[in-house]
């Protein structure tokens, strides 16, 4: 997830569905937006160019194609520009493995895993690949230990243009999305990077957990330099159901 609340002017927008003429524009705000995260650089280190587009389309057109338990929404001007978007997932999980989840996430601080060191021996020809799936797997363990056995919403993307940003166009988006949540009585769920968490507890979310990587174990030999790679920390957050 990508957008920053500041104190510039707030920006008009309408709020609307997306329609699958806008996928080009969709996936042009994304990896904008995404270009300076850098555990989304980290992820693209090696990958062929317009790897990120490729992934971001294939996922757009997954989502258009369950309309009956996604909602994709674009923030748009006057002129028709569209400035950012979101998408918003019904989810329903079983219970199942939910105690194993729990003895598997339970660090001394049980809102808190710490990221494990890279293994110095049988180092794994592409690092920043097994740090992905590492992500993933804590990112999913995560969710299924707080919503298993429910039916919830679940904030899959958030992107605003970086021209835009600042002005209120992400919260609007969240807004209104939460509308649609709200109006079906349930809970949403958000994995939230460094640059977005601030916006979700202003919309009323709770950090539940999160997992820090330093992302410089994970990188590379000889790149990064200019990034800085640094600890970089995912939260998860939960918004419960309003009544």
């Amino acid at each position: 997830m990508s957008d920053q609340d500041s104190k510039e002017p707030q920006y008009n927008v309408s709020i609307c569905a997306v329609e699958p003429s806008d996928i080009d524009d969709l996936v042009t705000i994304h990896t904008a937006a995404f270009t300076s995260d850098p555990f989304s650089n980290l992820m693209l280190v090696g990958r062929e160019e317009g790897a990120h587009q490729n992934l971001m389309r294939k996922s757009i057109l997954h989502w258009l194609s369950n309309p009956s338990t996604t909602k994709i929404f674009k923030a748009v001007e006057g002129n028709g520009n569209i400035l950012g978007w979101s998408c918003w997932v019904a989810k329903e999980l079983e219970r199942k493995n939910l105690e194993e989840n729990k003895s598997s996430e339970a660090p001394s601080d049980p809102n808190h895993r710490k990221e494990k060191a890279r293994p110095a021996d049988d180092a794994p020809r592409d690092p920043a690949r097994v740090l992905g799936g590492i992500m993933h797997k804590e990112m999913t363990s995560w969710e299924s230990r707080h919503m298993g056995g429910s039916k919830y919403m679940i904030l899959q993307a958030l992107a605003t243009h970086p021209d835009f940003q600042g002005r209120g166009i992400g919260t609007r988006l969240v807004q209104h999305g939460l509308e649609e949540v709200d109006s079906q009585n349930l809970a949403c769920w958000v994995h939230a990077s460094p640059s977005s968490y601030k916006l979700y507890e202003k919309a009323g979310f709770q950090e539940v957990g999160k997992s820090d990587y330093d992302l410089a174990e994970w990188a590379p030999v000889g790149t990064g330099g200019e990034l800085g790679w640094g600890t970089y920390t995912f939260r998860y957050m939960l918004r419960s159901v309003r009544i």
